[in-house]
């Protein structure tokens, strides 16, 4: 196997390196912070499995060798040899005469193992999680306690490294309860935002002075205490200190974006300035609704009369890109890089940027002067 030097030192540092992935996976290795991606490659020189073999430094030879260096080069190879034999078996009291041992090759080997740093395979966590929604404590009878996860149930299962898989966990607003990591159901989840909404206009809080100690004495008898405190973390940031109290102020895109959603959930299409209107009705007074907040969970038509938008969440798209791109191109024929970006970002890399992906998976042409991108194999 052909080490790099960031997992060379991990070695060296005695840390854990993990093989992970499931019979029908490709393996993986994972360090502490980083997953590596595992080739097979072929090598021109054989490479031989030998138990318990010495090296130079073991034997002595390398001293051998380095006092041979400076003798006449005339002496064949052959005549070295046995000169660093003979020295070494009429060695002095202070060394063990070296001695030759008998090893069986075990194996030959013609391929060899490179590690390439890839992204974690997250894809799989969603699916683990999904099948237990959390909908509330009077729900919880009918959920299937053989389909709930611990974080070593996760982590055996997913392929990524520990501080991908605890960054994912948080992306995806994965909340343990009861030791188990649960995903909120979206319902369940716009009634606990309700909740902790609702208590700007009773107290009558500024938006950038939220109390948590009074938030989360105020909702403990409707909300379990680990929801409450997860949704609370998931929805603000710290803001000012008056005294000893840390006040918070709520994330007011992500709130903006969650109430979106929620109008967004009933299918078809709405006129755009009823929904506009409506959405900045449904936010707490002061927070501020922008178009640019709906990138990424729906399309907006402005060149029908009316103009018109509608419900599409990435994470409804296939995970496959071929079909990514092929139900992207069957909603929309023409898209701007702003536009189709938010749907194709997680495929993207260090190498292999937003652009270079349309490169490869899509047609560029210019529209009233604006790039855009449509279906490379056009019918």
């Amino acid at each position: 196997m052909l080490l790099d030097d960031n997992l060379l030192k991990e070695i060296e540092a005695g840390n854990q390196l993990i093989f992970k992935g499931d019979p029908d996976e490709n393996a993986v290795l994972c360090t502490s912070s980083k997953t590596y991606d595992i080739k097979e490659a072929e090598t021109s020189n054989s490479l031989l499995l030998v138990p318990e073999l010495l090296f130079a430094a073991s034997t002595g030879l390398d001293e051998t060798i380095a006092n041979n260096s400076i003798e006449g080069d005339s002496d064949s190879s052959f005549d070295k040899s046995n000169a660093s034999l003979n020295k070494s078996a009429d060695s002095d009291d202070r060394k063990p005469p070296r001695e030759i041992v008998h090893k069986d090759i075990r194996s030959t080997f013609f391929t060899y193992y490179e590690l390439k740093p890839c992204k974690p395979r997250l894809s799989k966590l969603m699916k683990l999680l999904e099948a237990s929604r959390y909908r509330g404590p009077e729900l919880e009878y009918a959920v299937d306690k053989s389909k709930l996860y611990n974080y070593e149930d996760l982590s055996d299962q997913i392929q990524a490294s520990k501080a991908e898989l605890d960054e994912e966990l948080t992306n995806i607003q994965a909340i343990k309860i009861d030791n188990y990591y649960r995903l909120l159901e979206f319902d369940y989840e716009f009634r606990v935002l309700s909740h902790l909404l609702d208590l700007i206009e009773e107290n009558s809080w500024p938006l950038d002075k939220i109390s948590k100690e009074a938030t989360l004495e105020s909702l403990k008898d409707l909300v379990p205490n680990s929801i409450l405190e997860a949704m609370f973390e998931f929805y603000t940031n710290a803001s000012v200190v008056e005294g000893d109290t840390q006040y918070y102020e709520y994330k007011q895109d992500k709130v903006c974006q969650f109430l979106a959603r929620v109008l967004l959930k009933s299918a078809g299409k709405f006129n755009l300035t009823e929904f506009l209107q409506a959405w900045r009705d449904s936010v707490p007074e002061g927070m501020t609704t922008d178009e640019s907040l709906l990138s990424g969970i729906a399309l907006i038509d402005k060149t029908t009369t009316p103009q018109v938008v509608w419900g599409f969440a990435e994470s409804d798209l296939p995970e496959d890109i071929n079909q990514r791109f092929k139900v992207l191109f069957q909603t929309k024929a023409k898209w701007t890089v702003n536009e189709i970006s938010p749907y194709i970002q997680l495929y993207a890399t260090e190498k292999l940027n937003v652009n270079a992906l349309l490169t490869k998976y899509a047609r560029a042409s210019t529209q009233d002067g604006v790039r855009v991108f449509s279906a490379k194999h056009m019918k």
